[in-house]
């Protein structure tokens, strides 16, 4: 089944300004090497995922723009966690005793805060892509019934 595009190549590596591609096809996202296949992958997989959820929206529907963000979301947090390679998990922390050390770096805070933000925002946007509430405006303001004094 094929559904539509949310999100391209090209969104997921200005999203995440990367630079690149080297003459490798390789993209660097935080000083880190991610090839552009890899990208390529987590971008597909975002539009299928977002795709499976919503297969009947179109681009007029309401939920679109949710679920275009929601892939971008999902996208850029999967390229993140990848290009990570592990970083994330607290493979350098460890605990002596009672005594717990982090041995923390800026990168892995940097990265941390990044796929946490994501995650924000893609349960965010997955919460208004299912119940979106299209806003409307209140009109029956002069039926509402008043007692005279």
């Amino acid at each position: 089944m094929s559904y539509l595009t949310f999100t391209s190549l090209a969104e997921v590596i200005t999203h995440l300004n990367a630079t690149g591609p080297d003459g490798n096809s390789n993209y660097t996202v935080y000083g880190l090497s991610v090839s552009s296949n890899s990208v390529q992958a987590y971008v597909d997989h975002a539009n299928t995922y977002i795709g499976s959820l919503v297969p009947s929206v179109t681009s007029t529907d309401p939920r679109y723009p949710f679920a275009q963000l929601a892939a971008l979301d999902l996208a850029c947090m999967s390229v993140l966690v990848a290009a990570s390679g592990g970083m994330l998990l607290g493979a350098a922390d460890y605990k002596l005793g009672d005594l717990f050390v982090t041995k923390g770096t800026i990168g892995k805070f940097s990265f941390q805060s990044a796929v946490q933000s994501f995650q924000d925002s893609f349960t965010r946007n997955i919460v208004n892509l299912s119940t979106v509430a299209i806003g409307t405006q209140a009109r029956l303001g002069y039926e509402v019934p008043r007692r005279k004094a």
